[in-house]
Parts: structure tokens; sequence; C-alpha cells
């Protein structure tokens, strides 16, 4: 009787901890650390995934990690403290040619993303003629760069080789990122620089720098207009890839959804509160509402989850140009199989 007793006690209880431990195990979601360089208008999508809660909606818990640059980035996926890293495509190939195992599992940002900014004040008697012959004006300059070896250096670097003027013509800064490289060349500490948004919207509204060469829109070298499609990616581990391929899959769909939302026109008063939340500009900018909708009505369209397969190559084809890269890479086995 008493053993009777017992199985109908496991009969009765038993749907009960299938029920709770199915509800548990729902509520817990794989969290998926994403890189991010700061509060700017690149990261947009990376917000709107949280905020219209697109991640949860695919089974994930978007983190963001804040790590100032791409190989830092990377460096941390290899520790296992970052999941996805966002970066161009050229610091992917480098360190991938270094024995990085990486991934490139998606798109993010279509366009080549550099400008060259000049300060106000300079003497530039060719600007007027347009690349390559404005580069003279240049000769003996100080030009701000992100690092020393970055993406920003490599670029300048190349406008010179085009414009056939030797890479030492300019005296090379390390500046850091956008808000540091705008300061740097509103101080006039520097005479220009390779940087990306919002440095060419903070020079609209302030008239302290103007565009010189806006690679962004197609100017310089007929051989970059390879780079002009995908050019900013996501990458993960190839051991990440492998073994949480679902949530590369997840993070994918809710960053296109995102993207897709953001592009909707209709919702463009929610996209620019979502900027102006995120991203603080310091007082002392003028014309600060101006600043936000430039900065927004430019990234808008820049911002794809498309992976082109041609860019990669395109990249690599400029990275063996300008020598970073001695030899090419097996592209179809670093491009991860699902990759939209």
């Amino acid at each position: 009787m008493r053993k009777l007793e017992a199985i109908a006690r496991i009969i009765c209880i038993a749907p009960l901890v299938c029920i709770f431990g199915w509800t548990a195990q729902a509520q817990t979601k794989p969290t998926v650390r994403f890189h991010e360089y700061g509060k700017i208008i690149l990261h947009l999508p990376n917000w709107v995934m949280i905020e219209n809660g697109y991640c949860d909606k695919h089974g994930i818990k978007c983190e963001p990690v804040t790590l100032a640059n791409a190989p830092l980035a990377q460096a941390a996926a290899a520790a296992g403290s970052v999941d996805i890293v966002n970066s161009t495509i050229d610091t992917t190939l480098q360190a991938i040619s270094k024995g990085n195992d990486l991934q490139i599992v998606g798109g993010y940002w279509s366009g080549n993303p550099y400008a060259l900014m000049v300060r106000s004040g300079l003497n530039l008697p060719n600007k007027t003629l347009g690349y390559p012959q404005n580069m003279a004006d240049l000769k003996g300059a100080k030009v701000g760069v992100a690092a020393r070896g970055s993406s920003t250096e490599i670029f300048m670097k190349s406008l010179l080789m085009h414009a056939e003027m030797p890479s030492d013509s300019v005296v090379y800064i390390p500046v850091g990122g956008p808000v540091t490289a705008y300061a740097s060349l509103a101080a006039k500490q520097v005479d220009a620089v390779v940087s990306w948004d919002p440095v060419p919207a903070l020079c609209v509204v302030t008239a302290a720098c103007t565009s010189f060469v806006d690679m962004r829109n197609g100017e310089g070298p007929a051989t970059y207009k390879g780079l002009n499609s995908t050019s900013i990616f996501l990458q993960a581990r190839r051991e990440y890839v492998e073994k949480t391929s679902d949530r590369i899959d997840a993070f994918n769909l809710a960053l296109a959804e995102a993207i897709h939302w953001i592009q909707d026109p209709s919702n463009y008063p929610q996209v620019l509160a979502l900027a102006k939340e995120n991203i603080v500009l310091g007082e002392d900018i003028p014309n600060r509402d101006r600043l936000y909708e430039l900065m927004v009505q430019d990234a808008i369209p820049r911002f794809s989850a498309r992976l082109e397969r041609p860019a990669v190559k395109a990249w690599q084809e400029f990275l063996i140009e300008t020598k970073v890269l001695e030899k090419p890479l097996a592209l179809e086995s670093i491009i991860y199989k699902n990759a939209p």
C-alpha cells in the first residue's frame, strides 16, 4: 500500500517538476558579449537590439563590452571575455595572418568608413583640385591617426602612395578615436586627421575643420571602389562559432531587425532620440541638435547586416597592395557558412 502511495505522489508531482524545470530553463538565455568602441553613432543598431527587445526575441541576452580598439577586442576574444568583435576587415585579416583564429560572421556597415579632414586656417592652395593633386598641400603636415599601424595610418599612407608621394611625407600622430581626434584637430595640435563618424559632422557644425578626402563618399583612388560595400564586419573566434553557431545566428537576426527598424523613415524621431540618449556631446559643442541630426542621417543608410563576400577579397587586395599582408589568405575558410 505504501509503495502504491509513493508511486502516486511521484506521478502527481512529476508534471509540476517538469513544468517548473522547463520554465526556469526558458528564462535563462545565453549571453552574447559584443564589442563596442564607446558611445558613438556606429553602435546605434546595438542599442536598438536591446531597447526594442530583438535580442530577447531571438533567445539571447546581448551585453556590450567597451574596448578602445579592435586589436584589444580580438585579444579579449582569444581570452574568452568577449564573443563578437566589431572592426574593419583589415584588422581582422592582419590578426588572422598572425595566428588569431577568427571567422567573419556577418556584416555591419557599408561604405569606406574613413575621411581625411583638415583644420581650418591651414594653407591649402590645391584643395579645389581634389584628389590626388590636393595631397601636395599636406607635405610636412602633422596627421592624426587612431594609433600607429592602425587602419587610419594604412589609409593615409595609401592616399600618399596613389598621389605618388612618399609615405613619410607627413608626420603621424596617434590621436585615438573620433572624439579625441576632433579635439586634437580643433586645438590645432595636428593639421589633419584620418578618422570616422562623427568627425565629419563635427567639422560641419563647428567650422573648426573641413573635408579634404572623404573616402566615405567615394573620394580617393579608383582602387578603393571595391572597399565601398561591406567595410565594417563582425567576427568571432572559430571555436566560439563552431560551439555556439545558434547564438551567432540569433545575433545576426536581431541585428538585421534592428537595422530594418532604424531605416524605416517613420521611426526617425525615435532613432534620433536614442542617439541623443546614448551619445554625450560636450557642452562647448555649438549647434548640438544639428550635429545629432547630421550624425544620424549620415549613418542610417550605411548600416547593413549583409556580408558582401567580394568586399572581403577587395580589402585583402588593398592590404597586399599596401604591403600590410605578405600573401593572400584562404578567404573561404575564414567566412562563417551561415553569414547573411
